[in-house]
């Protein structure tokens, strides 16, 4: 944080300037001002949470920035899978081509290996899955830049589009006051921690039984038992995290909500995610009046690690006193969860019969079970 000083800030400073961001003094280890509006926009460009905090996450990107494809030889490790900027190409360009159908995270594991695999198949070369000088000259030379789309965002949306409309049958996993385990740099008191828990976890309850009621099965867990994995693991058809925030300034406020993605790389999002998202977003803040803060895609690992469509939902900003008075008002929690078992519902109605923002009660939600 600023103010700190290390050796391995002169790395790091010396790594951000080669990316073309002022560091300032690029030879100092001083976590100075300067360094610290680099390290902002550096964050808010890889869609990180932007706090200017060289945290685990953040530095963790810093390290995949720093490989292009062809700088090193790509090859599945189970142990410590690779990651970096040039897996991210070359998962693009393996879907573009139509031999990569996994989601684009820019890490090498089995499907990734699989993929390859695939491509040396068509190559004629040996299929050993890895990505080398002879497999990426190769892909080059058949890579017309003609993009396809993301396989893995067609499959997500085919998904969808066949499962009918009813949430009958589907489960969903509702997580809340998530910030211990997914925003460790988030400086929350622990009365604020204990505010988060309260109200965002009897959010996610009344929005389980909202979901229960019309057949659906939800599964709520908070704080440090949430599992990230486990969506995956039941085959769930979404997952919802409901979390409040904290600002510096009292004047921050709103409620706004996050999918997997990359906002200067759209044929990396999720496109289930961002529609639910754009559900979720446009009922919560139409059923409660407060401020729209919009819709965006983040490269979070709690969003990227799944298979599953995932939406995370701020609520809004325990700093704030009128966001406060919301969130622990029982009728505006009910407002909430019954506005994203709304949108649950439209994700899955045909675009041209979709209801208009704001109408979806309950009721009508099970007319569609």
């Amino acid at each position: 944080m600023r103010g700190d000083s290390s050796d391995v800030l002169t790395t790091v400073k010396s790594q951000m300037a080669r990316m073309g961001l002022n560091v300032g003094q690029s030879g100092s280890g001083s976590f100075d001002s300067a360094f610290e509006l680099a390290l902002r926009q550096f964050q808010q460009v890889r869609g990180l949470l932007c706090d200017g905090v060289l945290g685990a996450e953040t530095f963790a990107e810093l390290e995949r920035a720093r490989y292009q494809l062809g700088d090193r030889v790509l090859r599945y490790d189970p142990v410590k899978p690779m990651a970096g900027d040039d897996v991210l190409k070359l998962q693009q360009r393996l879907a573009g081509l139509g031999f990569y159908a996994g989601i684009i995270d820019a890490e090498f594991r089995d499907s990734t290996e699989a993929a390859v695999k695939e491509l040396q198949k068509s190559l004629g070369t040996k299929a050993d899955g890895i990505a080398g000088p002879k497999t990426l000259r190769g892909l080059s030379a058949i890579d017309r830049q003609q993009d396809t789309g993301n396989l893995f965002a067609l499959e997500e949306a085919a998904r969808v589009a066949a499962s009918g409309t009813s949430l009958v049958g589907r489960t969903f996993v509702i997580e809340a006051a998530t910030t211990v385990v997914d925003f460790v740099t988030l400086p929350m008191t622990p009365a604020q921690t204990a505010k988060e828990e309260e109200v965002t976890t009897d959010i996610a309850r009344r929005l389980a039984g909202r979901l229960e009621a019309v057949g659906a099965g939800a599964i709520v867990v908070s704080g440090e038992s949430v599992d990230v994995d486990k969506a995956d693991q039941l085959g769930a058809s979404a997952v919802i995290t409901v979390s409040a925030d904290v600002n510096k300034s009292p004047r921050a406020n709103g409620i706004a909500s996050f999918y997997f993605g990359h906002e200067k790389h759209p044929d990396v999002n999720s496109p289930i995610g961002a529609r639910l998202a754009s559900l979720i977003q446009s009922e919560i803040t139409a059923r409660t009046g407060m401020l729209d803060c919009r819709t965006h895609a983040r490269s979070w690992s709690s969003l990227k690690r799944l298979k599953t469509p995932k939406v995370h939902v701020v609520a809004g900003y325990l700093t704030n006193p009128d966001d406060l008075q919301n969130l622990e008002d029982s009728e505006v929690r009910d407002t909430m969860a019954v506005g994203i078992a709304a949108a649950l519902q439209r994700l899955y109605v045909r675009e041209d019969a979709d209801p208009e923002t704001g109408t979806l009660s309950i009721e009508a939600i099970k007319a569609y079970n």
